[in-house]
C-alpha cells in the first residue's frame, strides 16, 4: 500500500512539473511572438528612417547657423518657419549637419539646383540649398525608405514695406459730394455702412452696406429721417449700439439700424460731434471707465465740451480750448495706460483756421492738447486727415492743406499722438495713388488698412474707390 502511494505521488509530481514547464514555455513563446510582431511593426514604421535633427551653416551667409528648422515627420518636409531676411543669398554650398536614426543604412541626396545626385552621401560633403534638396533614407533591408524635402525659406518681399493696391472701384453710381464709412455690428454681422451725399444737392442721402469680410459687394439700403443736405457726414459716429449724426444747425440724430433716423429729444445744441469713448464690457464694478459720446455744445454763443452717457444723460465739461478743431478733424479711439482715449487731430477751429495739433480726452468733457506749442510743428496744417491705430503706432494719412490740395504723406506717432514724424520710404503711398483728404479708414483682423473715398481738393467730388494696404510682415504666417 505504501508503494502504491509513493508511485501515485511521483506521477502527480511529474504531471504538475510538466504543466509548469508547458506554461512557462507557452509564456516565452507568446512573449517572443509579441517581440517579433513589435519588431516587424517597427520595421514598417517610417520612424526607422527618420532624420532626427537638421541644421545648416556657412560663414559667408550671416545668420544661417542660427536658423531653426522644423522636421515634419508626417509629410517629410524640413523647413524654417521663421523665414530668413529679405535679400539673403544662398549662392554657395553649405554644411548640412543631420542626425539619422541608427537603423538608416544609406542616405541619398538629390540637389535640384545643380541636378546632382549623391547616391551615398557621407554627411560631410557640402550641399547646394539655393533650391530644395531631396533626402532618401534606406534601412539595412534595402527595401524600407523615407523621403524628405528640405528647403530654406527666405522672405521674398521687404518685411517692413507697406504694399498698397486698388481694392474696389465704382462702388456707387453718380458723382458724390461727401462720403463717410462706419463699421457697425459684431462678429459675422460686422458690416461697412457707407453714407453718401450725391453731388446733386436735391438728392437725399444714400446708404450702401457690405460685410467687413468682403468689401467688394455692396447693397443699397433705404435711408429715412435725415434732413437733406444738413448732415455733417464726416462727423457721423457709432456709440452704444447706434449711429449718431449732427446737422449744421446743431440738431442730433440717432438710428438703431443705420436706416431709420430720428431727432434726439432734449439734446443741447451741438456745434461739433467729436467721437465716442465706447462701452467697455470687460470692466465691471466701480473701476469701470464711463463711456461717452463727446461733443462741443453751443450755449447761446459760449462753446463748452459735453458728453452724453449710455442713459442719454448730458453733462457739460470745460470751456472750449483756443485752437481746438470743430470741423475737418480726424478722430480715433484707442487704449493707452489702461484707459480708453479719444483723439482728434488737425482740422479747422472756430475761426475756420487750419490747425496742426492733436487733442485727447478720456471722458469727453475735458480735453488736453498733446502737441507742444513751443516745439517744431508736428505736421502741416490741414483738414480731412485719416487717423488709425496700426502696427503698435498711430498712423495719420495727410489731408488737404491751406492751398486746398491733398497730400499723400504718412505721419507716425509712437507715443499716443504727442510726437509725430514722417514715415520712412518703406511705408508710403504708391505713385499711382491720388493724394486725397476726407477718406474713411479701417483696419481689419488680417491687418489690412482700408481707405474709402477721399477728395483730391477741398472742392472736388469724392473718389469712388477703396484702396487696401498692409505691411508685409503683418501678413506673414
Amino acid at each position: 500500500m505504501f508503494l502504491l502511494l509513493c508511485l501515485y505521488m511521483q506521477q502527480t509530481y511529474f504531471w504538475m512539473k510538466n504543466r509548469i514547464v508547458l506554461f512557462i514555455a507557452g509564456c516565452c513563446a507568446l512573449l517572443l511572438s509579441s517581440c517579433l510582431d513589435s519588431e516587424e511593426t517597427q520595421y514598417e514604421l517610417s520612424r526607422d528612417c527618420q532624420i532626427l535633427s537638421f541644421s545648416l551653416s556657412n560663414d559667408s551667409i550671416p545668420g544661417l547657423e542660427d536658423v531653426v528648422f522644423t522636421i515634419d515627420q508626417v509629410s517629410g518636409r524640413i523647413f524654417n518657419i521663421d523665414s530668413m531676411p529679405y535679400g539673403t543669398k544662398l549662392d554657395e554650398k553649405v554644411v548640412c549637419t543631420v542626425q539619422l536614426a541608427s537603423t538608416v543604412y544609406t542616405c541619398q541626396v538629390m540637389q535640384e539646383a545643380i541636378s546632382d545626385t549623391l547616391s551615398y552621401w557621407n554627411k560631410e560633403d557640402s550641399l547646394d540649398f539655393s533650391k530644395p534638396v531631396k533626402f532618401v533614407n534606406t534601412l539595412w533591408d534595402g527595401q524600407t525608405t523615407k523621403t524628405y524635402w528640405a528647403q530654406v525659406n527666405i522672405h521674398q518681399v521687404v518685411p517692413d514695406s507697406m504694399v498698397w493696391g486698388l481694392y474696389k472701384e465704382g462702388i456707387v453710381d453718380g458723382a458724390i459730394q461727401e462720403e463717410k464709412v462706419l463699421v457697425f455690428g459684431e462678429g459675422n454681422d460686422e458690416s461697412y455702412y457707407m453714407y453718401t451725399q450725391p453731388a446733386n444737392a436735391g438728392e437725399g442721402y444714400r446708404l450702401y452696406r457690405s460685410a467687413v469680410a468682403d468689401g467688394r459687394n455692396w447693397t443699397e439700403l433705404a435711408v429715412a429721417g435725415l434732413p437733406t443736405g444738413e448732415i455733417r457726414l464726416s462727423q457721423m459716429t457709432v456709440y452704444a449700439g447706434a449711429f449718431y449724426a449732427v446737422t449744421e444747425k446743431g440738431g442730433l440724430y440717432r438710428s438703431a439700424d443705420g436706416q431709420n433716423w430720428s431727432l434726439v429729444e432734449n439734446a443741447p445744441v451741438i456745434k461739433a460731434l467729436l467721437g465716442a469713448i465706447p462701452v467697455d464690457n470687460d470692466f465691471v464694478g466701480s473701476g469701470k471707465q464711463p463711456s461717452a459720446l463727446s461733443v462741443v455744445i453751443d450755449k447761446e454763443g459760449t462753446l463748452v465740451y459735453g458728453a452724453m452717457n449710455e442713459a442719454k444723460e448730458w453733462n457739460e465739461g470745460t470751456l472750449l480750448n483756443d485752437g481746438f478743431p470743430l470741423s475737418g478733424f480726424g478722430n480715433l479711439t484707442y487704449n493707452s495706460m489702461f484707459r480708453t482715449r479719444l483723439l482728434v487731430v488737425a482740422g479747422r477751429d472756430k475761426d475756420k483756421n487750419l490747425t496742426n495739433t492733436a487733442w485727447v480726452t478720456d471722458d469727453g468733457k475735458v480735453w488736453v492738447k498733446l502737441t507742444d506749442e513751443e516745439a517744431a510743428a508736428p505736421f502741416d496744417k490741414q483738414e480731412g486727415v485719416a487717423v488709425v491705430e496700426y502696427d503698435d503706432k498711430l498712423f495719420m494719412l495727410s489731408g488737404i492743406d491751406e492751398t486746398g490740395k491733398a497730400s499723400s504723406t504718412i505721419y507716425l506717432s509712437r507715443d499716443g499722438g504727442i510726437n509725430w514724424s514722417v514715415s520712412d520710404t518703406l511705408v508710403v503711398m504708391p505713385q499711382e495713388f491720388k493724394a486725397r483728404g476726407f477718406s474713411s479708414i479701417h483696419v481689419d483682423k488680417d491687418h489690412y488698412m482700408y481707405l474709402f473715398g477721399g477728395k483730391e481738393t477741398s472742392r472736388s467730388n469724392v473718389l469712388n474707390q477703396i484702396w487696401r494696404g498692409r505691411i508685409n510682415r503683418l501678413g506673414f504666417k
